[in-house]
Formats: structure tokens, C-alpha cells, sequence
């Protein structure tokens, strides 16, 4: 709540984004995010090899630092930013008074009404929000640092019952939780294992792995598809009534549920909706 708390205090929501409508912004039409996507993570990381070799250290913590500085941010991850002034990424997005959110009250979901809403991509057959960027590489790293993954989850999951999910948005997103596992994953391999991104020999960085969003942005993070659940009842209605309105229900495609299943395993029923349990 301090966050939301703060936004109020600089005036300035309106720059920002919180919850994205991944069902009124459904365009075939959009061009395709990845490639200009991919372009943007290329450049944190060609901008991390620079810093870093002025730092001579083969520490990974160093490199991964630089990293964090480079993607993360105060509320909204700098990727984000990113997304917002791009010219090359094609993207939609919608007023809260027009989106599937717009019944959700004031006191329910008081940072809809303090920051627009997010941006939303297309990358092949998901529609994806510009916040899951956010929680890949920010939220990510939060779980990086844990001890161990299930105190990750579990700090995850706490955010989603507060400040990022149900007391601010009213919003409780399993495809946030989604981004945030797989910026995790992203992070253990950043420098370290047999496959990792970047090496060190002689104190000086190189990139030995691409970065593409195909190894990670999936039908888990497209909310259309891994259906959000809400603060109470009131909400629900509301929420799946305007969903209904546009001829859907949650999920879009329920054939996707099955892939999302199989793809996360044993740690599906913490980032994967109930809707895909109990249909």
C-alpha cells in the first residue's frame, strides 16, 4: 500500500501502468513484439558487458548487478519504460473506463484509478502485458535472492494478495506469477551453470548465449488464457460479466491450458489458474 500510497503523493499515475485488459485488446492485426522485444533485451545486455569490463572482476554478483540496475526500477522496471516510448514496438491499450475493470470501485481497486493501465503485445498466439516484463526481470530477481524457490513462491504470492495484486488492483494475476517464475530461471542462468548467457575469463565479460522471449514469454503470461481471479464476489461478477459482454469467458482458448500444465509441472498449481483445474 506505500507504493500506491506514493504514486498518490507525486501526482503523477498517469505516467505509469498497473493491471493490462488482455480481452478487449485481442488484435490479430497487432505486428508481432518479438523481434523488437528481443532487440530491447539485447541492448541491457550489451550495455551490461560494457559496465561490467570497466569493473575487471569475474564476481557474478557484479554482472548481475549491473543488470538489475539496468532493468529494474523504483515501481515500474526500466523494460517497461521502454515499451512506452518505443516507436518499433506495435502495442494496444485502453482507459479503465472502457476495460473489462471499469465496474471495479474505487476502494477495491484504488491504484486503477491512480495509474492507467498497462500495454498489451502480441508475441505469436498470446497477448501479453508490458507489466509481466516488469515482474520477469524485477519480481525475478526479488525470487533470485531468496534462499531457496518455495520461499520465492511464497514471497511472490504474498505480493499477489497485496500491493501488486488484491489491496491495490483488486487483481490476483497467476500470469504474474508466471513472469516472475521464469525471471527467476532467467536469473539463475544469467551467469551461472552450463548454459548461461555471459562468461568471464581473465576478467573480461562476453555474451556466449542469444536472449529470445520464445524460451519464455508463454500462454501462462497472456491473462486471457491464465484467467486473474478478484478481490470478492462483487468484483467477479463484474469482471467476468464485461468478459462475457465481448462474447468470451476466461479462458479464451481453453486448449491451452493443457500446455501450460506440462510446461510448469509440479509448480503449475502456484502460477496456473484454477480455471484451468476447474473448468
Amino acid at each position: 500500500m506505500l507504493r500506491i500510497i506514493f504514486i498518490g503523493i507525486l501526482g503523477c499515475g498517469h505516467l505509469f501502468s498497473t493491471e493490462i485488459d488482455s480481452f478487449n485488446l485481442r488484435d490479430t492485426s497487432m505486428q508481432d513484439a518479438l523481434a523488437p522485444m528481443n532487440a530491447v533485451a539485447q541492448n541491457y545486455f550489451d550495455e551490461a558487458l560494457k559496465k561490467a569490463n570497466r569493473r575487471e572482476s569475474c564476481d557474478p554478483e557484479v554482472f548481475e548487478d549491473i543488470f538489475h540496475d539496468l532493468t529494474g526500477g523504483v515501481f515500474w522496471a526500466d523494460i517497461e519504460r521502454q515499451i512506452e516510448r518505443s516507436d518499433r514496438i506495435d502495442r494496444r491499450n485502453i482507459h479503465r473506463s472502457k476495460s473489462v475493470y471499469q465496474d471495479i470501485t474505487i476502494v477495491d481497486g484504488l491504484a486503477l484509478y491512480l495509474a492507467r493501465l498497462g500495454f498489451v503485445m502480441r508475441f505469436g498466439d498470446f497477448y501479453v502485458g508490458s507489466d509481466k516484463f516488469g515482474h520477469f526481470f524485477d519480481q525475478g530477481y526479488d525470487y533470485f535472492q531468496k534462499k531457496n524457490l518455495d520461499e520465492a513462491m511464497s514471497f511472490g504470492e504474498m505480493t499477489e494478495r497485496t500491493y501488486y495484486g488484491l489491496t491495490s488492483t483488486a487483481v490476483y494475476s497467476y500470469g504474474d506469477l508466471a513472469a516472475n517464475l521464469d525471471g527467476y530461471f532467467f536469473w539463475q542462468s544469467l551467469t551461472r551453470g552450463k548454459n548461461a548467457y555471459v562468461t568471464c575469463e581473465e576478467d573480461t565479460w562476453s555474451q556466449v548465449r542469444e536472449f529470445s522471449w520464445t524460451d519464455y514469454a508463454n500462454a501462462a503470461w497472456d491473462e486471457g488464457l491464465n484467467c486473474s481471479t478478484y478481490r470478492n464476489e462483487y468484483t467477479t461478477s463484474r469482471v467476468l460479466g464485461r468478459i462475457k459482454q465481448l462474447g468470451m469467458s476466461c479462458p479464451v482458448e481453453p486448449q491451452w491450458c493443457d500446455v501450460m500444465l506440462n510446461r510448469y509441472g509440479y509448480l503449475a498449481p502456484r502460477v496456473i489458474s484454477p480455471a484451468c483445474y476447474y473448468p
